[in-house]
């Protein structure tokens, strides 16, 4: 089993840095045995349409283990100087590898977020929605309650001059800006 680091990247390149990583530092042997982007699910309406897209939750770092017999000075040296990568976090002059049971939760918090999407949008009370789907479409309302666990809003709506609470899902509403 290799040692885990926490590495500090440029935002945005962080898959361009991880084929860097991969080419440069396992050119004649396999001293990182993977590199993990951590991401999540996000789901979003897109013209009416539901679409599942991936996000990183972590921009601007990556997780990498290194080969136990391969994790010396000049695997970090090489590491340390691939273009976009701004070094080891809270490393001083010598790299801290990751404890075991930070390792596990890190990497249980990956799993669950890839396995549950979540909505891209989070809505707070008092926030102006407009609803984009079901048989309500077109009304605006404002959002009295919000329960994240179930990804449902409950929405003030004016209906016939009437006020009435209509429980939605995220995805059948669009925040009003």
């Amino acid at each position: 089993m290799g040692r885990w680091y926490i590495l500090h990247v440029r935002t945005g390149q962080e898959e361009k840095i991880k084929k860097l990583l991969e080419n440069r530092v396992n050119e004649d042997t396999q001293k990182i045995k993977q590199i993990i982007i951590p991401t999540e699910k996000i789901l979003e309406v897109e013209k009416g349409e539901k679409k599942s897209k991936n996000k990183r939750f972590w921009p601007g770092y990556i997780l990498i283990e290194i080969e136990d017999e391969f994790d010396n000075e000049i695997v970090w040296h090489k590491i340390r100087t691939t273009p976009g990568v701004f070094g080891f976090l809270g490393a001083g002059e010598t790299p801290v590898p990751l404890k075991e049971e930070q390792v596990s939760a890190i990497l249980k918090e990956i799993e669950e977020r890839k396995s549950k999407p979540a909505p891209k949008v989070e809505f707070k009370v008092n926030d102006r929605i407009e609803i984009i789907d079901g048989p309500f479409v077109g009304y605006t309302g404002i959002v009295e309650e919000v329960y994240p666990d179930k990804e449902r809003i409950k929405v003030s709506v004016s209906i016939f001059g009437r006020s009435t609470s209509l429980e939605l899902n995220y995805w059948q509403v669009e925040r009003i800006t």
